[in-house]
């Protein structure tokens, strides 16, 4: 029974003591969190995610994969005919104004002509203006990507709705790089 008594006391003492630690591990320092002595925890320095680059503006890597979604979507819905993945992605006013058969109105030149934009993929955005919200909560990018011999440009704001950006805007271009 002591035996029973000690060891329930050890991992009581040991638990608490992981505690402490992993309390002590959450202080912040520059460069990132460390524990008391300075030392680094084991594994390496942990760090924090970087600040947002303005008040709600996404991080570059994820407004990347916001701009690429958007675009992809676009694309598969022109290679393939079937505008409602594109429909369901926006806004819901925008897709109350536009419904997928007016979407496919919109652009049919981009079927048409079988532009085929999923290259763009191997490049990354180029922005015009830097990615900014307007007063009324729309965040907004304009850029291109360097494709060859033709450039294709976007333009693309998305609304926040339901705690997510969904697409309110999307117009693209694909021209000469001089037009």
């Amino acid at each position: 029974m002591r035996i029973a008594q000690a060891l329930a006391r050890l991992v009581i003492v040991a638990a608490f003591g992981v505690a402490a630690a992993a309390l002590a591990q959450t202080e912040q320092q520059p460069g990132g969190l460390t524990p008391p002595g300075g030392s680094a925890p084991l594994g390496g320095p942990v760090y924090l995610n970087p600040p947002p680059p303005g008040p709600g503006i996404p991080r570059d890597d994820i407004l990347e994969v916001m701009v690429r979604a958007a675009l992809m979507s676009f694309n598969d819905a022109n290679l393939t005919g079937n505008y409602a993945v594109l429909n369901a992605r926006l806004h819901s006013e925008f897709r109350q104004q536009v419904p997928a058969d007016r979407l496919a109105t919109i652009f049919a030149g981009f079927r048409t002509n079988k532009i085929d934009i999923a290259p763009l993929l191997a490049h990354r955005s180029t922005y015009t203006q830097s990615p900014s919200i307007d007063a009324n909560g729309i965040l907004s990018a304009k850029g291109h990507m360097e494709t060859r011999p033709w450039r294709t440009s976007f333009e693309l704001e998305w609304r926040r709705e339901e705690n997510q950006w969904r697409l309110w805007k999307i117009n693209v271009r694909v021209r000469p790089p001089e037009q």
